[in-house]
């Protein structure tokens, strides 16, 4: 335990979403001093999740109005945050003070993170990796998941739609596993971003997707399409181009309302004896289990190496760095200003 904690309580700093489109920092308070199982770690810097937090910040995902649910209003977001550990209560190797960690812990200045259980996830950042990168790398989770559910083979072809962090994510991974990968996002800054860090194909994709696919591979329509956005209509229009015995991912969450006539892109899935698969993080163990091939725990640690010996790259996926306090700006950025802000730090330590 370190000097100068007293066992009472601390004051903090954490956002706070209390309705929709308003998030602030307030101030509040924290005990001092971990209990059984427990860490505190002061805040270093945490990675905005621009799917998540973003569709509850503005109250696109309706369980925020929703008594009990895991994200109702009012919320303190965040769950990519890297630190230090100030206080352990237990004597475990890795949890010693001054150990920078990676956990899912909130935006927040200083939080007490359990080291067991379902929320149990604590991981040393190797010295080799920046601490905003470290952050960042959290997007990579949810996107490993997407090659984790999927049969790739190696020279598969294989179109990930949408291509933000976590769609730019699940390209570098397939493309790291032997898929031959087309991008496709209507917008030209996070096509150019995906060429920069290594994808070879890009398209603007729209109404006229399937030539676009065409020109570049001919009849050779992709065995695996990837939604990455997290919407309905994104979900049927990769259904159907997607080859004969294919499968189509769902990695992005759908939330958004949406209408259509489902017999169509119920015929297209039947005919073509299409397979659906979700790539939901959440339903892979938090730690190495029995039985079960992949872990969070593991898939940080792998990425945490892929990371450090350049075969992915989560650095040119950061566009800003900025103060915690300007964690509106930071929203209303990634909402408003895609070509500009795509991937956002927030510094706690300034």
């Amino acid at each position: 335990m370190i000097a100068g904690l007293t066992g009472e309580t601390m004051r903090i700093r954490q956002a706070i979403v209390r309705r929709e489109n308003h998030v602030e920092l307030e101030t509040a308070e924290l005990p001092d001093r971990p209990g059984p199982g427990e860490v505190l770690i002061e805040t270093e810097t945490t990675f905005i999740s621009a799917g998540t937090e973003l569709a509850n910040y503005t109250g696109i995902d309706p369980t925020v109005r929703t008594p009990g649910a895991w994200n109702e209003y009012p919320k303190v977001p965040g769950y990519a945050n890297v630190g230090r550990i100030l206080a352990s209560a237990d004597d475990h190797e890795g949890f010693s003070e001054g150990t920078r960690v990676f956990t899912m812990g909130p935006h927040a200045s200083h939080h007490v993170q359990p080291t067991t259980g379902r929320r149990g996830l604590v991981v040393e950042v190797p010295d080799g990796i920046d601490y905003s990168e470290a952050a960042a790398a959290r997007m990579a989770c949810v996107a490993i998941t997407a090659l984790q559910t999927s049969s790739v083979q190696v020279h598969d072809r294989v179109a990930v739609f949408g291509l933000g962090v976590v769609g730019n994510l699940a390209a570098q991974f397939f493309q790291l596993a032997g898929a031959r990968v087309i991008g496709i996002d209507p917008m030209a800054a996070r096509r150019d971003l995906a060429v920069h860090v290594g994808i070879e194909n890009v398209i603007p994709g729209g109404d006229d997707v399937a030539s676009q696919i065409r020109e570049l591979a001919g009849t050779d329509l992709p065995l695996i399409t990837v939604d990455a956005v997290g919407h309905s209509a994104v979900v049927e229009q990769a259904a159907s181009v997607t080859a004969q015995f294919g499968e189509v991912i769902l990695l992005g969450t759908p939330r958004a309302s949406y209408e259509s006539d489902l017999t169509t892109a119920m015929r297209d899935i039947h005919n073509k004896w299409i397979d659906f698969k979700s790539a939901l993080e959440w339903k892979i163990p938090m730690h190495p289990a029995t039985g079960m091939r992949n872990s969070t725990v593991g898939n940080l640690v792998s990425i945490f190496e892929m990371v450090e010996s350049g075969k992915i790259n989560v650095r040119d996926l950061i566009s800003h760095r900025l103060p915690a306090e300007q964690i509106k700006h930071a929203y209303e950025s990634l909402l408003n200003d895609k070509e500009s802000y795509w991937g956002v730090c927030l510094d706690w330590m300034s």
